[in-house]
């Protein structure tokens, strides 16, 4: 059962993560206070350095800012990092519910109808 929730919570970020790429000025995400956080049209500024003219300079803002720390430069990459994290604990976790055939099913159809729901309904503005 803790890998059905699991999967769920994974569907819920993948959602976030394709409503910030292909919706996000028609998502409750735009009204966030930390923009530069959330915008994927501006979040390359808590990845990469630029200069005191704006221009990029080619260089990571911290040490592994584009590589194994990306997860903590915006939304996308943190949900991204938890949607993988919340799949790994689904199969270390893993205990049959009926049979794995089954649960596979089960849980696939849990994740996608969650991310329909999420990226369709829920996180859109009306």
């Amino acid at each position: 059962m803790i890998s059905f929730i699991l999967m769920i919570l994974a569907g819920i970020c993948n959602a976030i993560m394709d409503v910030l790429q292909f919706k996000f000025n028609g998502s409750i995400f735009r009204f966030c206070k930390n923009l530069q956080w959330v915008d994927p049209s501006k979040s390359s500024k808590n990845k990469w350095k630029y200069d005191e003219n704006g221009i990029w300079t080619g260089k990571e803002k911290f040490f592994g800012s584009t590589t194994f720390l990306v997860w903590l430069t915006d939304l996308w990459h943190f949900c991204k990092f938890l949607m993988l994290l919340f799949i790994m604990c689904a199969v270390i976790f893993y205990t049959p519910i009926i049979v794995w055939w089954a649960d596979i099913l089960i849980m696939y159809c849990a994740f996608t109808i969650i991310f329909e729901l999420f990226y369709s309904k829920i996180f859109i503005k009306p």
